[in-house]
């Protein structure tokens, strides 16, 4: 009797422990559902919030509802077509271009490389903050206070764009300036005719060609899906297609390959601070300066 008494209460103690384990996996599960619908924006440590860094000011004008609704600022009839073929890499690169990235420096040592969207009119240094990633939001190229902030990347991306994924953000200030000019790639003509990016680095320049551009969540990408981590990377390359929705250009002859580097533009959708418009680039080639 003694026996069937204590199996009993085993298989009671057991009984509870699993009830305590799956209790605790709902609330897992709660959280973390609750932590994605919100786009990790309350991420960050003690006085650090990891948005996206692209937050809008006050006097920023009204893009769009979506991407098929956005149109170019800029009038491009007189803007000169670009390369016409990817058979001559060496075509590709501006010829009337030069950046001395070792002399910005001297001007602000956060600067590390030059984002160069001739058509679009972006022209701008691009930075990164050691000690706060949310620096270049209320700061400007020379690290003043300027509500219009900068071009700039967080310290979760490597500085050499050996990362298989690299964000670049910037704000919408609604002024057709800096990454207000974004919206440009919203136009299918544009999207169509300009599809390069250049980027500068201290000895190397990289080109870049444009596969989608569309208006996405807030989500802060890289801490969603790493830098690195090559399965996640497949996952959101996967999705992006479901992401940019009806709105969003994408071209498929360029889609990129789980092996290509690719960099996202980011900037805010005015009067929707939940949302973004992102401009995404596949790596095509490297020259060394």
């Amino acid at each position: 009797m003694s026996r069937r008494r204590n199996g009993e209460g085993m298989s009671t103690g057991m009984l509870i422990v699993l009830v305590v384990v799956a209790t605790l996996l709902c609330v897992t599960l709660a959280v973390l559902m609750y932590m994605d619908k919100k786009g990790m924006l309350d991420g960050g440590g003690a006085g650090t919030v990891l948005t996206d860094g692209t937050g809008e000011n006050e006097g920023a004008a009204k893009d769009s509802d979506n991407a098929d609704n956005i149109h170019p600022e800029t009038d491009m009839t007189d803007a000169p077509a670009g390369p016409g073929t990817d058979s001559d890499l060496n075509a590709l690169i501006p010829q009337d271009k030069d950046v001395d990235i070792t002399s910005l420096k001297s001007r602000n040592p956060d600067i590390y490389a030059w984002l160069y969207i001739p058509e679009a009119g972006i022209d701008e240094p691009i930075l990164q903050n050691s000690e706060d990633v949310n620096y270049y939001i209320t700061h400007n190229a020379d690290g003043e206070p300027d509500e219009n902030g900068a071009v700039f990347t967080q310290m979760l991306n490597s500085k050499d764009f050996s990362d298989n994924l690299t964000v670049i953000y910037g704000h919408n200030s609604g002024d057709d300036k800096g990454f207000s000019n974004l919206k440009v790639f919203g136009d299918p003509d544009y999207f169509a005719k300009y599809p390069y990016i250049y980027i500068y680095t201290e000895d190397r320049i990289l080109v870049y060609k444009t596969f989608a551009a569309y208006e996405s969540d807030d989500k802060l990408i890289i801490l969603f899906y790493g830098t690195q981590d090559d399965e996640l990377y497949h996952i959101y390359l996967s999705n992006i297609e479901e992401y940019a929705g009806i709105g969003g250009r994408l071209d498929k002859d360029e889609w990129p390959l789980p092996s290509d580097r690719i960099i996202t533009l980011s900037t805010g959708v005015t009067d929707r601070e939940d949302r973004r418009f992102l401009v995404q680039a596949k790596l095509i080639m490297e020259e060394t300066r």
